[in-house]
């Protein structure tokens, strides 16, 4: 039902996922007892898996410093941490006397999405977008979210027609560095690719 994509400055790039169940059901006697469970697809050990792998840039994650964002056409902060979150507002139902009591049925909606970050201000843009009376004129211009590793690894999400929703400023009081808290709300996920040595499942 819902994606949340988190990445914050010293840390690895995580990913939260929120799954609605249809049923629950009974384990099989045979599986409860211990004798027809094969873990690992049948193999024994990890070198017969089909995806294993020593290579140790391979194991490494994404880290938050190998990632670069483009809004409004222009890498114009200095981001410190930001989340995507992906919800398809699915919503559990049961119906009295219609189809099969111990299953759910999952009735879909408009599917959002939603970008916050926190940033340091190298620029007035983000700010002058706010008060645009449209979405983003520029419509060539999308949201990029790159992040890459040292294996040639690499997933890249792109945004379009999008607005920004949230807008917080702060003037600390010593002076420091201005940063800002904004929330853009993108209404279509473009493209989403991946280059990675591991197999995609799905």
């Amino acid at each position: 039902n819902t994606l949340t994509l988190t990445a914050n400055e010293n840390e690895e790039v995580k990913m939260t996922m929120d799954l609605n169940t249809r049923a629950v059901t009974k384990i099989p006697q045979a599986l409860a007892s211990g004798t027809g469970y094969e873990s690992r697809g049948g193999q024994t050990v990890n070198n017969d898996l089909f995806n294993f792998t020593n290579e140790s840039t391979h194991l490494e994650p994404f880290f938050f410093s190998d990632g670069t964002v483009s809004i409004y056409g222009n890498a114009f902060l200095k981001i410190t941490n930001l989340t995507l979150t992906i919800n398809n507002n699915l919503q559990d139902k049961r119906f009295l006397g219609i189809g099969n009591k111990s299953i759910k049925s999952g009735i879909p909606a408009q599917r959002t999405y939603e970008l916050a970050i926190t940033a340091m201000v190298t620029d007035d843009k983000l700010f002058t977008e706010l008060l645009n009376q449209d979405e983003n004129n520029d419509t060539a211009q999308s949201i990029d979210l790159v992040f890459t590793k040292s294996s040639g690894e690499s997933f890249t999400l792109a945004f379009d027609d999008y607005f920004t929703s949230a807008n917080t400023w702060t003037v600390p009081e010593d002076k420091g560095p201005i940063t800002v808290e904004a929330t853009l709300m993108p209404r279509t996920l473009t493209s989403c690719t991946t280059v990675t040595h591991w197999v995609l499942q799905g």
